[in-house]
């Protein structure tokens, strides 16, 4: 199939909504419309099954009801970190109440607590808005108690993937931080006859950039000096630059001015000479050590750029791939041994 094909599979058409009972506990909740986001592109799918549950089968062909939690307002990278979608079928040929209880995975109070009349073999579709670890209950009111289990899919452009196992064991269906990515994902819960819960997730992969997740830049004392360059260091999840960026004085600063991940999968990191809040300083060209670490959700990129700016000029000092290639300007002329350039 492909990826369109996969985008209506994942449930991501249009929906309506009706039939929520009860009283809301979730701050922010809204009842909405769900988009359809087109996408070129193709997809395999491969996937493992456990307890015989491998998606919602339901007559209808639409959710009766879409609720929304959280917001996109405050997402840094909404390409990177797309929402998912969560399915909550009622197997059973007749209505029933269920109660869904939302919560972050580190606990805390109740996103989402509601009973909510089902319609027979009826689901609802569950938008979660902000990348976070979740933890979905499902139960029928009434004294029905059951157990969940749940598989994984994964739908693979180019190749198929190993499908990997979710769920969960008491009713709770866990939805990890990683499903928020540049993917389209879905998450499907049935709650059988007999109040057994069982749940199964689906994704594209498709390779997402880098997603920036922490960033930290100690500037140091400046002396006399003319250096303005950098060294890049990559680790699993993180990258590190020191460097030294040329100033007038030795009473000018530096920080970190820009973090931003390139179309192409890069990083380009920029930094900036500050000015002095005093006046008196040394009369020399002047040079400021500094220390950047910036770390990433899943995987560093394959290059990094450092841009010093100052001066009203702005000058490319380093070009590094983890492959360990560098290219860098602004030093002494000619070409050193090995990988390493320098003009």
């Amino acid at each position: 199939m492909n990826r369109r094909e996969l985008l209506g599979a994942l449930g991501l058409g249009a929906t309506g909504a009706a039939g929520l009972v009860g009283s809301p506990a979730d701050a922010g909740r809204q009842v909405t419309d769900a988009g359809t986001r087109a996408t070129d592109g193709t997809t395999t799918a491969e996937t493992t099954e456990g307890d015989g549950f491998d998606g919602i089968d339901s007559s209808g062909d639409r959710p009766f009801a879409t609720v929304t939690v959280g917001s996109r307002a405050g997402v840094r990278n909404p390409e990177n970190d797309r929402p998912h979608l969560v399915r909550v079928w009622n197997d059973s040929e007749r209505e029933r109440t269920l109660r869904l209880v939302l919560r972050r995975d580190d606990g805390g109070a109740a996103l989402l607590d509601r009973r909510i009349e089902f319609p027979a073999d009826g689901y609802l579709a569950l938008r979660l808005l902000e990348p976070a670890s979740y933890a979905l209950t499902v139960a029928a009111v009434g004294g029905e108690a059951g157990t969940a289990t749940g598989t994984a899919t994964t739908a693979t452009e180019a190749a198929p993937a190993t499908a990997t196992a979710g769920g969960a064991t008491d009713g709770t269906v866990r939805i990890p931080r990683t499903l928020f990515d540049c993917n389209d994902s879905r998450t499907d819960v049935r709650v059988g006859p007999d109040g057994a819960v069982a749940s199964e997730t689906v994704t594209t992969e498709i390779g997402c950039p880098p997603a920036v997740v922490d960033r930290t830049f100690t500037a140091f004392r400046g002396t006399c000096g003319a250096a303005d360059e950098a060294d890049v260091s990559f680790g699993e999840r993180s990258v590190t630059i020191e460097g030294s960026i040329r100033a007038p004085n030795p009473c000018y600063g530096a920080r970190l001015a820009d973090v931003a991940v390139t179309p192409e999968g890069g990083l380009r990191v920029t930094v900036a000479a500050t000015e002095p809040e005093s006046g008196f300083c040394a009369q020399c060209v002047a040079t400021v050590e500094y220390r950047a670490e910036i770390a990433f959700r899943d995987r560093v990129p394959g290059t990094v750029t450092v841009v010093h700016r100052g001066g009203g000029a702005t000058r490319r000092v380093a070009t590094v791939s983890r492959a360990g290639t560098t290219t860098a300007t602004g030093g002494s002329g000619g070409a050193t041994s090995g990988t390493t350039t320098r003009t």
